[in-house]
């Protein structure tokens, strides 16, 4: 007790050497938070479907050809070539973000959605909300876009599935 009395008495006689010791101390341990609340959050927590461990994604790189930068989308024929020739995969399916507006008795409103093939939301175990799930026969050429509304994370989403 009497040295903490003995360590209070001399920040008081050094005001600024407080400070400056009490602002690194409260950065030093807000940082910290902060790269483990990202850390946890990407690194550690599982992802919120169902089996998550097993879900793995697909990128391709062309190192050394000029005008390409980063990660190729995956074209049409290559994703028939996965889906058909597979062996080793459960589900394979393609997505994208999108946005798409709704009009009926009131005023439009933007909705999120993804564009999706079939094989996708089945991988992730989401349910359909309204509609039925997308079939094989959804992503031919030729076919009628399909709309699915699901419910992730408390919203309600609307997925399309384009051929």
């Amino acid at each position: 007790m009497k040295s903490l009395r003995h360590v209070f008495r001399r920040f008081g006689r050094a005001p600024m050497f407080t400070s400056i010791t009490l602002i690194t101390l409260a950065l030093g341990i807000g940082a910290t938070t902060a790269i483990f609340s990202v850390g946890n959050g990407v690194l550690i927590k599982p992802l919120p479907y169902p089996e998550s461990q097993q879900l793995a994604g697909i990128w391709h790189l062309a190192p050394g050809v000029a005008g390409i930068a980063g990660n190729i989308n995956c074209s049409p024929t290559m994703y028939f070539t996965y889906r058909e020739e597979n062996r080793t995969l459960q589900d394979f399916g393609l997505w994208s973000n999108d946005g798409v507006t709704v009009t009926g008795a009131g005023e439009p409103e933007q909705v999120q959605a993804l564009d999706v093939t079939y094989g996708t939301l089945q991988a992730l175990g989401v349910q359909p909300a309204a509609g039925r799930w997308f079939s094989q026969s959804d992503d031919t050429a030729g076919a009628p876009d399909t709309v699915m509304l699901t419910a992730i994370g408390g919203g309600t989403s609307a997925e399309t599935q384009h051929p």
